[in-house]
């Protein structure tokens, strides 16, 4: 098979057939007359696909939704979710209550109760503060957050940007310059150096340096 050869595995084999004892009736137990190709579709690719399909719909199911609100109010804000609340999300994710608890209560001392939290925001935050490394269980909850499919419109709008940046006049405009300024677009209320890119635009080559 050509997986097998391209990821230098050892080609899958046809099942030893197994007999059923005379005083059981004889016989084989695996008599069908599937080919390993086939074997393999139904009992491996089938079935991951199956788990696939059933992942998704549960993701988009409205009674996940409030799991998200759960998790959104345990990152972005200040206030300490009740016990009830802990469980319903250490439950579903199939995680230790325990740890999840006092985890939850040194995210919360060094959370800012100012400032207004956003995912991305609180990220770096976790990671700034090294709470990736100490919180585990946390840690893995805001990659789920972070896989969880997008229901807001903001997505869609960034990818209308692209036809206001490839206009008749940049039609001959590059792959990677129409990437960099679609990026720019969409991601432009993030704050930016320019004196960092500008001192970096210069270090790269003598000849800029003795211009700039």
């Amino acid at each position: 098979m050509k997986i097998c050869m391209i990821n230098n595995i050892d080609e899958p084999h046809e099942r030893r057939k197994r007999k059923v004892p005379l005083k059981l009736g004889g016989g084989d137990i695996n008599s069908s007359n599937l080919t390993i190709k086939d074997e393999y579709r139904v009992n491996s690719f089938y079935a991951v696909l199956d788990e696939i399909v059933t992942s998704i719909k549960d993701r988009f199911d409205e009674n996940y939704l409030s799991i998200v609100v759960l998790c959104e109010k345990l990152f972005l804000t200040k206030v300490l979710l009740s016990n009830d609340e802990l469980k319903e999300i250490a439950c579903f994710y199939n995680m230790h209550y325990d740890d999840l608890r006092s985890e939850q209560r040194l995210y919360k001392t060094a959370l800012d109760e100012k400032k207004d939290w956003s995912l991305a925001a609180s990220t770096k935050f976790f990671i700034q503060h090294n709470f990736h490394l100490s919180l585990s269980t946390m840690t893995e909850l805001l990659k789920i957050m972070w896989t969880i499919p997008v229901n807001v419109c903001g997505c869609e709008r960034s990818f209308s940007s692209l036809r206001r940046i490839k206009t008749y006049i940049r039609n001959t405009t590059g792959q990677e310059r129409l990437t960099c300024l679609a990026l720019i677009n969409i991601e432009r209320d993030y704050e930016i150096d320019i004196d960092a890119i500008v001192a970096d635009f210069v270090s790269k080559k003598d000849e800029r340096k003795k211009v700039f």
